[in-house]
């Protein structure tokens, strides 16, 4: 495994779904009750949530979701706003193995983020689900900036004044996202997502243990 050790890591980003945990089935019962509500029939599986998820809400609707009028996006989007929250809040998703373990152990010496395409409140959420309240220093979603992830990235960079942060996901979202704020990305293997010639890879979390010291 290569090693990020010489890079003087400060910081550590991660994504949220499919890095730090998954919360497949709360996310597909909430878009199925918003398109029961919005007249719709279809529905969805975790299959279909890991391939989409990460990805913005304009390219799930345009290139997922075909089955939806483009008249009802608004109103599709708005239910699942409603929808998702309540699910998330009864269900919930699960922390992937050694999870808290690790990032209690990092926390120790390096500062953790969490930046997601994710709507507002849902990371608060997962924090507050989870008990993570004192793991992370902050937090930007797409849902609270009405930015893209790089844009997110880029203003978690310039808030805390991080030197040399490092982004952990597993979409090609969040590599090109890295990409754009010329940062280093670990890609997370054992998540949702497949990533070619990511550059620095782990297949558990706790891999980050060994790989940024």
């Amino acid at each position: 495994m290569k090693n990020l050790a010489d890079k003087g890591i400060d910081s550590i980003l991660f994504d949220l779904d499919g890095t730090l945990w998954d919360a497949t089935i709360a996310c597909a019962q909430a878009w199925n009750k918003s398109f029961e509500e919005c007249g719709y029939k279809n529905t969805i599986g975790r299959k279909l949530i890991r391939k989409i998820s990460g990805s913005p809400l304009d390219v799930v609707l345009t290139e997922y979701f075909t089955f939806i009028k483009e008249k009802d996006y608004e109103r599709v989007i708005k239910q699942y706003q409603k929808n998702e929250p309540q699910y998330m809040q009864t269900i919930g998703g699960r922390l992937f193995p050694n999870v808290r373990a690790t990032l209690q152990k990092l926390r120790s010496h390096k500062k953790l983020f969490i930046v997601s395409n994710c709507l507002k409140g849902y990371i608060e959420n997962f924090i507050e689900k989870k008990s993570l309240e004192k793991i992370f220093t902050g937090y930007k979603s797409s849902g609270e900036t009405g930015q893209a992830k790089k844009e997110n990235i880029k203003m978690i960079i310039t808030e805390y004044k991080l030197k040399s942060p490092v982004y952990v996901g597993d979409t090609q979202w969040d590599f090109e996202a890295s990409k754009g704020n010329n940062i280093p990305f670990i890609y997370a293997k054992y998540g949702f997502g497949e990533i070619n010639n990511a550059g620095y890879e782990i297949k558990n979390i706790k891999d980050l243990l060994e790989l940024i010291r």
